[in-house]
C-alpha cells in the first residue's frame, strides 16, 4: 500500500576512478532506481579507495510506491526517437561516404558527423560551406568540381569560421553570480575554481554562499574549500535568507552561490521557489553547469528543464573524459545560449579556462585535411 508521506532516500557513496564505473557498481547493488546525487574528490582518508567520491540516493521501498509509474507510452515514444535519430545519422553517413570523385561528395559533412555532430547540423554547416567557397572562387561548377579544384586550407577555414559563427563566448561573471544544474555536474568544485580565479587572483573580495540544504552534509564540502581559501561563508536555509545575505555583502565583493542538484522532481517542488527567486532579481547572473559527456537527448531536457532560471550564460565541465565536444557544440547552437568557462579536470583552481570558440569547434574538423587530400590530389 502507497504511503503519503515524504519519500526517505538512502544515501550512499562509491569510490571510483570515474562517474561511470561508480554507476555501473550503484546499479547493480542498488537497481535502477539509483539516483546520482553528487560527485567530488574523495577526502584524504578514503583517497585509497579511488580519487573520486560519487554518491547515489536509494528511495525506500514504501516511497516507491507512492511515486506514480513511468508512463509506458512516453518512454516508447522516447526510444523510437532514438532509434530514429540512428537511422537518419546512418543514412546520412551513408551518402556522405560516396567516393570523393563523384558528384555527391561531401567531405566537409562527413567530417562532422563523424565527430558526433547532428546529421541535420553537419548538413547545414556543409551546405554553407559550399556556398561560401563557391562565392568567394565565383566559380559556377558543380560541387565536387569545386571541391577538387579548391585548396584544403580554405575548406578548413572557411568551415571552422562557419563553426565558430554558430556559438557565443561569455567569459564573465556578475558580481553576483549563482550556479545552477543537474546532480553530479560540478558546480561546487567550479565555484571553487571561480573563486580563485575571478576573486583572489584578482585582489578581489570573495564570499561564498550555498542555497543547497536538500542534501545530507551538502554544505559541508564547501565550508571547508571557505576555510582554505580563507573567504567568508554563509548557508541560507531560504529564499528570504540568501535575499538578506545578499544585500549585506559589501561592495566590490563577489558573491558566489552554490545551489542544489536539482532533479525533475525537485525543480517542480522546492527548486520552483528558488527559480522564481532568481528571476526576480535582476542582480543575480545565473549559469547553468552542464557536463561534457552528457548524452545530447539528456543535455537538452536539462537545458530546458534550467530554462526557468533564465541563465544567461552555461559552463561545461569534465572535458577531460570525452574524446568530443560534439554534444557541447550541438547544444549550443540549439540553444543559443553563450559559453562562459571549460572545466578539463579536477584540480583547483587549474583545471578551468575561459571559454574560446576555438577550444570548442576546433576539435571537430581534425581529420578534415586527412580527408580532403584524396581530392586535392
Amino acid at each position: 500500500m502507497a504511503t503519503n508521506g515524504n519519500p526517505q532516500i538512502r544515501v550512499k557513496s562509491y569510490f571510483a576512478k570515474c562517474v561511470t564505473d561508480a554507476m555501473e557498481v550503484a546499479l547493480r547493488e542498488l537497481g535502477p532506481d539509483a539516483l546520482l546525487l553528487d560527485s567530488r574528490p574523495s577526502p584524504p582518508e578514503a583517497r585509497h579507495l579511488g580519487p573520486l567520491e560519487v554518491i547515489f540516493g536509494e528511495t525506500s521501498e514504501n516511497s516507491r510506491g507512492a511515486l506514480p509509474p513511468p508512463s509506458v507510452s512516453t518512454l516508447e515514444i522516447d526510444a523510437l526517437c532514438r532509434k530514429v535519430d540512428d537511422i537518419r545519422s546512418l543514412l546520412v553517413r551513408t551518402t556522405a561516404s560516396t567516393p570523393y570523385g563523384g558528384a555527391r561528395a561531401r567531405p566537409v559533412q562527413q567530417v562532422l558527423i563523424d565527430a558526433g555532430l547532428t546529421a541535420a547540423l553537419a548538413d547545414e554547416i556543409d551546405e554553407a560551406v559550399y556556398l561560401q567557397i563557391r562565392a568567394r572562387t565565383e566559380s559556377g561548377n558543380p560541387r565536387h568540381e569545386i571541391v577538387q579544384d579548391v585548396e584544403p586550407q580554405l575548406v578548413l577555414r572557411t568551415t571552422l569560421d562557419n563553426l565558430n559563427a554558430r556559438i557565443q563566448i561569455r567569459p564573465e561573471l556578475g558580481k553576483i553570480t549563482a550556479l545552477v544544474g543537474p546532480p553530479g555536474s560540478g558546480k561546487t568544485s567550479a565555484l571553487v575554481k571561480l573563486a580563485i580565479r575571478e576573486g583572489l587572483m584578482k585582489n578581489r573580495p570573495v564570499k561564498l554562499l550555498s542555497a543547497d540544504t536538500f542534501r545530507i552534509a551538502a554544505s559541508e564540502q564547501l565550508r571547508i574549500y571557505a576555510a582554505i581559501l580563507g573567504v567568508p561563508y554563509q548557508v541560507a536555509e531560504s529564499c528570504s535568507a540568501l535575499a538578506q545575505a545578499m544585500d549585506a555583502a559589501p561592495a566590490g565583493c563577489l558573491l558566489l552561490i552554490d545551489t542544489p542538484g536539482l532533479s525533475p522532481a525537485l525543480l517542480e517542488g522546492p527548486g520552483a521557489d528558488l527559480a522564481a527567486f532568481f528571476r526576480k532579481r535582476q542582480d543575480i547572473d545565473v549559469q547553468l553547469v552542464l557536463t561534457a559527456t552528457t548524452q545530447s537527448r539528456d543535455m537538452e531536457k536539462a537545458t530546458n528543464r534550467f530554462a526557468a532560471f533564465r541563465p544567461s550564460a552555461s559552463i561545461f565541465t569534465r572535458l577531460d573524459e570525452t574524446d568530443s565536444l560534439a554534444t557541447l557544440f550541438c547544444e549550443v547552437v540549439r540553444n543559443k545560449m553563450p559559453v562562459s568557462y571549460l572545466c578539463d579536470g579536477q584540480i583547483i583552481p587549474e583545471d578551468l579556462e575561459s571559454a574560446t570558440k576555438e577550444r570548442i569547434t576546433e576539435g571537430l574538423v581534425l581529420h578534415l585535411l586527412s580527408v580532403l587530400t584524396p581530392v586535392s590530389e
